[in-house]
């Protein structure tokens, strides 16, 4: 519960210390006063937004501390208590006007979601606000869990997780499923393009290797071919007369027409023919050694497979065969990720399906322990709002189900009220406010202990009431204190009365204060809320026997 909060530069607020106790505390004061600064300095605490407008005027930066007891190591501020502390757990936050927020837990600082997780975990504020909250379904339904206990709340956790895990399976098909699609866009015919590639044995550079290859082959080719043929000029061939046998022959006749008597140019001619026919001979040995057809052969194979390698880069949209090498490894990840994927997508199909059967079994048993947690919070609802003055008005909790599950189960909730002859209407049509404060003051003592928090706040939430119903209301404010602490601000002076502890607030000078009141203070300021004057004699008398009738109950 909360000890002691200390306020700075918070709304008219320049400092105040009020030190809280067991029980009922009321905090009262005229309109304008600033309790309005007090309990946005509780909201601030429960992690509201904060605002520059929370700051007092003519100040830069505002805080709010508070000391609270009993925390005990199973709760979320236990993790922030060190040996030593006790049970008691101090909590601090700072704001300033440029919007910078600081929060503490022992000194220590911690992030805003987590000091407000843990803050609204020791203490719940209402107000009027909260009739509004009422007429929300989701917050209908959440009060209705809360009364189902820690059987429903585990229940809805496991359905939340068995829930998530169907809605990830799917999520994980339909990621991979467009994946694979784009992979087959992107890899089409993938496969007979890795197979016409593994027999090009291509490696990085190769095809400005063939292409050099084939233009060597080529000019070697048109090399020898010239050589052949010249050859084949001076030889003739196996069955020709070629340029040899023609100076053979026209050389023998003009030696026959020449006179050689010493037979000198004759044997020049022999000479200079045998070395011809040697030449003739070395040439054609020489030119015979390569083979036309193999080394055309080898020219068309690497011509081939450049033409393949040209059509493949076409086809996937390569400019060299560096990328197309990179797309084959790309190709042959997506192959193997698409046949893997076509296991684990059977798996996770499997897996969906059971987890949506195991849903809606989950969903199945909530509905039941709602159906039943429903019967109990009308049973109690009814009881309470029978002594706030509602005795012909009947509460219900109207189940209905959905045609799909959801993270939170296969139901929708509806607060219906019925009163004189009038069918069952939902809340947010029929309740005026007064009784829309009667069914939450109703609501909160129909929760089990275990969903009350340490302290609840209550910001006028007996507004609309007056009377009999006012005085019927601080009763069970009364009842509700008993079981947790409870700080009211009110108007309301006999609610006001049947509290323990009283502080008024007041403005001094340009600044708020809060001050605790003793007996005879108290008693002038009830008499005040009941006519406006604190020192008339019937108001103080009045307020005398409110307090003492406080006493006696």
């Amino acid at each position: 519960m909360i000890e002691e909060v200390t306020i700075r530069n918070v709304g008219g607020v320049a400092s105040a210390t009020l030190r809280f106790d067991r029980g009922l505390t009321v905090i009262t004061g005229e309109s304008g006063a600033g309790k309005s600064s007090l309990v946005r300095s509780l909201e601030l605490l429960g992690g509201k937004r904060s605002q520059s407008a929370f700051l007092r005027s003519g100040e830069e930066e505002g805080s709010v501390e508070a000391v609270l007891a009993g925390i005990s190591a199973e709760r979320a501020g236990g993790a922030y208590m060190e040996e030593g502390d006790g049970s008691v757990l101090f909590a601090r936050r700072t704001f300033s006007r440029s919007g910078k927020n600081r929060t503490f837990f022992q000194g220590r600082a911690v992030p805003l979601s987590t000091f407000s997780a843990v803050m609204n975990e020791e203490m719940r504020i209402q107000s009027q606000f909260a009739q509004i909250e009422l007429l929300d379904p989701k917050r209908q339904m959440e009060i209705l869990d809360f009364c189902g206990g820690d059987e429903i709340s585990a229940l809805k956790e496991a359905l939340s997780r068995t829930f998530t895990g169907a809605v990830e399976c799917d999520r994980s098909l339909r990621a991979a499923k467009s994946r694979e699609l784009d992979l087959k866009t992107r890899f089409r015919d993938g496969e007979a393009i890795l197979s016409a590639a593994k027999g090009l044995k291509l490696s990085p550079g190769c095809e400005g290797a063939w292409e050099s290859q084939i233009q060597n082959l080529s000019l070697r080719l048109d090399t020898l071919k010239k050589s052949r043929e010249n050859v084949l000029k001076i030889t003739g061939g196996a069955a020709g007369q070629g340029l040899l046998d023609l100076l053979e022959s026209s050389g023998l006749d003009l030696l026959r027409t020449i006179e050689d008597d010493e037979g000198r140019l004759g044997k020049l001619f022999n000479e200079g023919l045998e070395r011809l026919q040697v030449f003739a001979r070395e040439a054609a040995r020489m030119t015979a050694g390569q083979s036309i057809e193999e080394m055309e052969k080898e020219r068309d194979l690497l011509e081939k497979k450049t033409g393949i390698l040209r059509k493949l880069k076409r086809a996937t949209g390569t400019a060299s065969v560096e990328d197309f090498l990179f797309w084959c490894e790309e190709a042959k990840t997506a192959s193997e990720w698409m046949r893997e994927q076509e296991r684990l997508s059977s798996e996770l199909t499997e897996k969906g399906r059971a987890l949506r059967k195991e849903a809606v079994r989950l969903a199945a048993e909530l509905r039941a322990l709602r159906a039943e947690a429903a019967s109990k919070l009308e049973t109690e609802v009814n009881r309470h709002l029978s002594g706030l003055a509602m005795e012909d008005c009947r509460f219900s909790v109207r189940l209905s189900e959905l045609e799909k599950i959801r993270s939170t189960g296969a139901d929708d909730v509806s607060f219906t009220l019925s009163a004189g002859g009038r069918g069952e209407i939902p809340v947010n049509k029929t309740a005026s406010g007064g009784e829309l404060s009667r069914i939450l003051l109703a609501l909160q003592l129909s929760l089990p202990a275990t969903s009350l928090p340490p302290t609840l706040v209550f910001d006028e939430v007996e507004a609309g009431l007056g009377g009999r119903a006012a005085v019927l209301a601080g009763y069970k404010l009364q009842d509700l204190s008993r079981r947790c602490q409870v700080i009211l601000v009110t108007h309301e002076a006999t609610i006001a009365a049947l509290a323990e502890h009283h502080y008024v607030v007041r403005k001094n000078g340009e600044s708020v204060e809060a001050v605790r009141l003793g007996d005879e203070e108290r008693a002038a300021e009830i008499a005040r809320m009941l006519s406006g004057d604190s020192r008339l004699p019937e108001a103080i008398e009045h307020a005398k026997k409110l307090l003492s009738g406080r006493l006696e109950s």
